[in-house]
Formats: C-alpha cells, structure tokens, sequence
C-alpha cells in the first residue's frame, strides 16, 4: 500500500513495501533509484538506510518488511520504473 505525508516544509514523502528476491534485484533497484534526484530511503524496523548506496541496501537484504520512502514530489516516473520490486 502506498501511503503519503506532506511534511511542514511542503515536501512530500512517499512510501511504499519493497522486496527483493536476490542480490541481482538489489543491484537493479539501486541503479533505477540512482538517477532521480529525489532523496530515497529503505527502512526496515529502526534502521534507515539510503537506497541509492548499494553498500547500504545490501544491508538490509535479509530483512522482510522494507519500506521505500521517497522524498518529494511527483514521483510517479520513479513508481513505474521501481513497480517489480514493490509488494502488493
């Protein structure tokens, strides 16, 4: 489920589950991710890592449960290109 915040500063926040079937997919994403310019996120219970280091997303790849968080607006290029990885 996609869920929105709009924060004080009038950015929007974006937020949707992810998963990830192998480390290929992991390699995939991090490269989509990494041409927007948008800041964007993985969470996985407290921990928040960013998803444009494939460092970072390799952390959580054991995890169930990520979340996507993008940070501004109009993102919906960025859904298209990401729509295999996000859970129903």
């Amino acid at each position: 489920m996609i869920t929105y915040k709009r924060w004080k500063g009038g950015k929007l926040m974006t937020k949707m589950p992810v998963n990830f079937q192998s480390p290929e997919d992991i390699i995939k994403f991090v490269n989509i991710v990494s041409s927007y310019d948008y800041d964007v996120d993985l969470k996985c219970g407290h921990y928040v890592v960013d998803a444009k280091s494939l460092v970072s997303a390799f952390t959580l790849s054991n995890s169930t449960n990520i979340e996507m968080q993008i940070h501004g607006d109009d993102c919906n290029e960025l859904l298209v290109h990401v729509a295999e990885y996000l859970c129903n």
